[in-house]
């Protein structure tokens, strides 16, 4: 069996797996996309369609979709009118990151967790004699979710453990990780301020 329910794991059943769902962050992360990019912009912004995303604390990510739609997200802090600020914050760096853009509306935004760790690495568990799980993308589960899912393909198939790309860990909850909800917040603002202080 492969849990892979990832951040989900204590927010739909939370009686599934309790140990492991305290061993991460849910964080409310938003992603949207931009109308269909016209041809003459798609041939200078990821012209080889390529999916981007950064080394920032605050990750910055785009890729096209199959009707060249530009798709990004982001986070923000604090609950208030929080779809139309992230829109904002996530036009505003892709002009950033594209000028030849411009600011683009943002046609559809949607959100939905993911899941933090204390050192921000993903884990890969034992759950039990035949069953695995993997937790805590930090947000970069889109890739990460292909590269884990092999690995976890192998350790079924009975390769062995110590040959898997990410080594097997015990599910060690966070201490407090009620609070650590509330706290992830301020988490984000100091990742922000580290940013900051690497690009200059």
């Amino acid at each position: 069996m492969i849990l892979a329910t990832g951040t989900y794991t204590g927010e739909l059943v939370p009686q599934l797996a309790r140990r492991l769902a305290r061993t991460v962050v849910p964080v409310l992360s938003w992603q949207m996309s931009t109308d269909p990019i016209g041809d003459n912009l798609r041939r200078h912004v990821l012209p080889g369609r390529q999916a981007v995303s950064d080394t920032r604390g605050d990750l910055r990510f785009f890729r096209y979709d199959a009707r060249n739609r530009l798709v990004t997200g982001g986070v923000v802090m604090g609950h208030r009118d929080m779809a139309r600020r992230v829109a904002q914050k996530a036009a505003s760096t892709l002009a950033e990151a594209y000028p030849e853009l411009g600011v683009q509306r943002m046609s559809h935004v949607w959100s939905g967790y993911v899941g933090m760790t204390w050192d921000r690495f993903p884990r890969i568990h034992k759950l039990g004699p035949d069953a695995w799980t993997w937790i805590g993308c930090n947000g970069r589960g889109v890739a990460l979710g292909v590269a884990l899912g092999r690995e976890m393909a192998r350790a079924v198939s009975g390769t062995a453990l110590d040959t898997l790309a990410l080594p097997l860990s015990e599910p060690q909850p966070l201490p407090l990780h009620r609070f650590a909800r509330w706290i992830a917040p301020n988490y984000l603002a100091w990742m922000r301020r580290k940013d900051v202080r690497e690009i200059k």
